[in-house]
């Protein structure tokens, strides 16, 4: 991750450290620790992103490995350039939506077919109404 884009992201919005850490829910000395030893949890990672309202990518752009410099998550070297743990949380955090998703669908699912059911039902209760009715006439 490069750090580095952080502070001036941050003059370019005009928005203050202090404010800034407030927002993202972490204190200044927490800021200037994580940037000294280039280390941030991906919860925090996102909720930067989503304060100064740049893609996570954003962050990986420029990144150097080996003496090589990567300027686009797109580039095929990138996996070589992310961290496996960050790459690893991310990864899990997909996998729990994922699950999430899949639980609400199949619960949708459910209830629709409910719903079809009873109205199968009302239908053939009213077709049986209707067929009593013309019976007694």
């Amino acid at each position: 991750m490069n750090y580095d884009k952080i502070k001036p992201e941050l003059e370019k919005r005009g928005i203050v450290i202090k404010d800034f850490c407030r927002r993202i829910n972490i204190t200044e000395q927490g800021l200037h620790q994580m940037i000294r030893n280039k280390s941030m949890k991906v919860e925090i990672l996102e909720r930067v992103s989503e304060v100064l309202a740049v893609p996570i990518s954003y962050w990986f752009d420029d990144l150097e490995k080996d003496g090589k410099v990567f300027s686009s998550v797109h580039d095929p070297h990138i996996d070589d350039a992310v961290p496996f743990y960050v790459k690893g949380k991310i990864q899990k955090r997909i996998d729990n939506v994922t699950g999430e998703l899949n639980k609400v669908l199949k619960d949708l699912a459910k209830t629709i077919q409910l719903i079809q059911n009873n109205a199968e039902k009302a239908d053939n209760e009213e077709k049986n109404s209707e067929e009593g009715t013309q019976e007694e006439a």
